[in-house]
């Protein structure tokens, strides 16, 4: 049985996408790659720097608490070119640089326009997430523990303008419309990545205690000029805003994951450790580390979705080989007329089939849970019908429509007394499937793509026919997350061996012939030979090979 890892929400009294059933609470499209890396931080911090917080049957203190920072983020974010401009927040704004003028040390005495503008580009350059958003929605790369910026949300913002006198407002109303816990609106991969890393090291405390005591080493010790310089202009909003500790933090609860004894968190759990350990550049490593992060939940998704995963496999530890994916790298392009590219393409869209074909295993599942338990009763088609409506999200009026035309179909042809029951398992599948697939597809299907596009795993960024390639920033991350510090180098064949053991990505003849993929796919073992060597040559010309003279050619940590 399906065992529930993470906060104490409970799961049985509302409805949710079938995703957040198998890959827990939650996934969506929306979220771009870095927000799975400044998410986590963020909970990590609000936990104090502490895995395995916030569980339910754990510690009392369920909550993480996380300042709300609007004044840094106004101060940086809301200028002329603000596409949800309000007049409150043109107000907030005018009153932090007013203050931030008369108190911010110079030379000169009090700053200038100038100085302001200054700060606040220094600031901004080191924006991670701008796009379309709104000012409230955008966020820096986390340089600095205070950098750290959760997304808010303005209440009504795209509905009406605020048209009353904001100079009538106390300062401490001005962001009484700003929500920060809109769970359903949000994505939570953040939080999915620190219950994985909770479960992961579940039974090893040191390796708990370490990784949590790295990463505060990482945002705290490094960059403390800025971090002070961020912290002095929120403090400064606050003060002017009148908020007690309380109103400015944010608090709140994990979601879930499912299956706490799956070995490849205790895996993810190792390799974060394992790449935490090194003598990076700050902003070199938190670079590597958002790479790593997503190339984690990238695993997460193919490892949940293979048709082997299953409870016992988890709960026993022998998912990591029977869940193994089969990422095959396309290193050729072109070279060889696209023999691997049209490979490698095949090979990602199986990895969505395995997806699509999870959602359908989990709705048959429960359908045939229910028509098991209520069978022979002559009011089968109501009773199917409340569990249904129960317990997936049938919400929404197009999804509401369809599901309530196709059931009705349904009621009508079969009768539950005198069709077989697998046929009324079958069919009832289907329908509910057919019903849910769109927002399956919409909402967490391209989530694969998205990020894997982002970190240089899918090729092209955009366009068709896309394939599973391995850019050389995260080719560097995944050796770092390999080899120890202070490791002796591989042979460059070893490395492959072990890309494929813990990752299942397959490049050159031996992983091919591990996978079984060369009776599968019926080609020359010759263009897998030359894969590998393409690579061989890429590592080269990066520096992440060293190639000596008796042709043996090594791999060390960067």
């Amino acid at each position: 049985m399906t065992s529930i890892y993470g906060g104490p929400e409970s799961t049985q009294k509302e409805q949710f996408p079938i995703a957040a059933w198998i890959w827990g609470h939650r996934l969506r499209t929306g979220q771009t790659w870095i927000e799975y890396m400044l998410e986590f931080l963020s909970v990590l911090s609000g936990y104090d720097y502490q895995l395995g917080r916030g569980l339910r049957g754990g510690d009392a203190d369920l909550a993480y608490s996380i300042p709300k920072r609007l004044g840094l983020r106004r101060f940086i974010f809301y200028d002329g070119h603000e596409k949800s401009r309000d007049s409150r927040d043109t107000r907030a704004l005018n009153e932090l640089r007013d203050q931030l003028r008369r108190t911010m040390p110079t030379l000169n005495g009090h700053a200038d326009a100038d100085l302001m503008e200054q700060v606040r580009s220094l600031l901004r350059s080191f924006s991670a997430i701008e796009e379309a958003r709104s000012w409230y929605a955008k966020a820096l790369f986390p340089v600095h523990e205070e950098f750290l910026l959760w997304e808010a949300l303005r209440k009504g913002s795209t509905k009406n303008n605020y048209t009353a006198s904001v100079d009538d407002l106390e300062l401490s109303s001005l962001d009484k419309s700003m929500d920060f816990r809109a769970r359903n609106f949000f994505a939570r991969g953040g939080e999915i990545y620190y219950l994985i890393l909770s479960a992961g090291t579940e039974h090893d405390p040191e390796l708990r205690s370490r990784i949590g005591e790295r990463l505060h080493h990482l945002l705290t010790n490094h960059n403390t000029t800025l971090g002070q310089i961020a912290q002095i202009i929120d403090r400064t909003w606050s003060d002017l805003a009148l908020n007690s500790d309380h109103e400015g933090m944010i608090t709140g609860k994990l979601g879930w994951i499912l299956d706490p004894q799956c070995a490849l968190y205790r895996q993810i759990a190792e390799d974060l450790d394992t790449f935490l350990d090194n003598q990076l550049d700050s902003l070199e490593c938190l670079e590597l580390l958002a790479h790593l992060i997503s190339f984690h939940m990238l695993l997460y998704i193919y490892h949940r979705a293979h048709p082997a995963s299953h409870p016992e496999g988890h709960a026993a530890g022998s998912c990591i080989e029977a869940c193994r994916p089969e990422l095959l790298i396309d290193v050729l392009g072109e070279q060889d007329g696209g023999i691997m590219r049209n490979q490698s393409a095949r090979s990602l869209r199986q990895h969505e089939d395995w997806q699509l074909q999870q959602a359908y295993s989990f709705i048959n599942q429960k359908i045939s849970t229910w028509v098991n338990q209520y069978a022979g009763a002559p009011d089968l088609h109501e009773r199917l019908d409340e569990e249904i409506r129960q317990f997936f999200s049938t919400s929404g009026r197009k999804i509401k429509q369809d599901y309530d035309a196709q059931i009705k179909a349904v009621e009508r042809k079969y009768d539950p007394t005198a069709t077989d029951r697998d046929l009324l398992i079958q069919i009832y599948s289907q329908t509910v499937f057919s019903v849910l697939e769109s927002e399956f597809r919409k909402n967490f299907l391209s989530v694969h793509r998205k990020i894997g596009r982002a970190i240089g795993m899918i090729a092209p960024r955009k366009g068709p026919q896309p394939r599973f390639v391995l850019g050389d920033t995260l080719l560097k991350t995944l050796i770092m997350a390999l080899l120890p510090r202070n490791a002796p180098p591989i042979p460059f064949g070893t490395l492959l061996e072990r890309l494929y053991e813990r990752y299942g990505i397959i490049i050159g003849p031996g992983e091919v012939s591990k996978a079984g993929l060369l009776e599968r796919l019926r080609i020359n073992e010759e263009y897998y030979t030359r894969n590998r060597d393409a690579l061989r040559d890429r590592m080269l010309r990066a520096g992440l090979l060293q190639h000596y003279s008796d042709a043996t050619a090594l791999v060390q940590r960067g």
